[in-house]
């Protein structure tokens, strides 16, 4: 669900640090929160329901992963929980083996899977999100966003609050790596999130 806060709109990208972003807004932020559309309700939808609600839209933010950790996260996610961070109409591509579900995810999308979901949350034209922070730079990322929307909230509480939903520490699961060929053809199929979000090494 997106986080609809006293003049923001936060988008919750999947594996990206959204379940932390929502504790440290309930810690940290004066004011109501409410949660809107349905599990990782993307931006046209979260648009759509604030314009059939009759509410003005405020600044959006959201935040984005390297795609090489996003990879490594959701599957460690799935191989903990047996979710995987789709809709139930999407394409399966999870596999116990990693590289496996890499390549199912690359047949699923040729353009980029991951590349394809953030446009899902940031749009593809500049400006339709206002603020896109990095899940590697999250509690400052967060600060920036509800500094700019002119929230209201304790910045040493957000800043206290713990870890969320971190894959690869619940249980003995280890994951496998990746080998210098998967991580390349990673990089170049994801070359569209790398480029427009900065990571580029």
């Amino acid at each position: 669900m997106a986080c609809l806060l006293p003049h923001c709109l936060i988008l919750h990208i999947p594996k990206t640090g959204s379940d932390w972003v929502r504790a440290a807004c309930y810690e940290a932020v004066e004011g109501p929160i409410t949660e809107i559309g349905d599990w990782h309700c993307d931006l046209q939808t979260a648009k759509q329901i604030m314009l059939d609600k009759g509410l003005e839209i405020p600044l959006i933010g959201t935040f984005v992963r390297n795609p090489l950790d996003w990879y490594r996260s959701a599957w460690l996610y799935w191989k903990e929980t047996e979710r995987f961070p789709r809709q139930e109409d999407e394409p399966k591509v999870e596999s116990e083996d990693f590289e496996r579900f890499v390549r199912n995810c690359m047949a699923v999308e040729p353009q980029g899977y991951l590349s394809t979901l953030y446009e899902r949350f940031t749009g593809t034209m500049p400006g339709e999100v206002s603020v896109i922070g990095k899940q590697e730079n999250l509690v400052n990322d967060l600060v920036r966003l509800l500094k700019l929307a002119g929230e209201v909230f304790d910045e040493r509480k957000l800043r206290t609050v713990k870890a969320q939903n971190v894959g690869g520490f619940k249980t003995d699961i280890a994951f496998p790596g990746y080998t210098y060929d998967l991580a390349r053809e990673v990089i170049q199929f994801e070359s569209r999130a790398i480029e427009r979000y900065g990571y580029v090494s």
